[in-house]
C-alpha cells in the first residue's frame, strides 16, 4: 500500500489572542485516485494538542496508531479549499506579541502530514 506524505508543518496562521485557535489553510491534493484515502497524521506529539482540531468546520476523530503516532482519515472531509484549526490549553500566544503572519508549528506538537494512501 503506497503512501505519499504531505508535510503542514510549515505555513500555519498562528492566532491573533489567547484562546483562538493556530490555522492552516490547504488545496486538496491533485492526482488523488477514487480508491485513495487521504490520512492526517501526526507524529511524536509530547501533548495531546491534536484532540481539540477540527477541519473545515467539523471536530476530527483521532485513533491512536502505535507510540507517539495519531491518525484520522479525512478522506470524506477534504473539499477543494480546507482549514484546519488547533486550539490550544494553554494558549501559547503571548498576550504581549503580535503573531506572525504565517509560522511553523511549536515542535512540541510533534509532525504533521496528510498522507495520500493508495490501495
Amino acid at each position: 500500500m503506497p503512501r505519499h506524505a504531505i508535510h503542514l508543518g510549515a505555513a500555519w496562521e498562528p492566532p491573533p489572542a489567547a484562546g483562538r485557535p493556530w490555522v492552516r489553510r490547504f488545496g486538496r491534493p491533485t492526482g488523488v485516485g477514487p480508491t485513495d484515502r487521504l490520512v492526517l497524521v501526526c507524529e511524536g506529539a509530547a501533548a495531546p494538542w491534536w484532540h481539540v482540531a477540527t477541519l473545515n468546520d467539523r471536530p476530527l476523530a483521532w485513533n491512536d496508531s502505535g507510540p507517539g503516532i495519531l491518525e484520522c482519515d479525512v478522506t470524506a472531509m477534504l473539499t477543494e479549499r480546507n482549514l484546519l484549526a488547533v486550539t490550544v490549553a494553554p494558549p501559547e500566544t503571548p498576550a504581549d506579541r503580535a503573531p506572525a503572519a504565517r509560522a511553523t508549528l511549536p515542535s512540541a506538537w510533534g509532525r504533521l502530514s496528510l498522507v495520500v494512501v493508495s490501495d
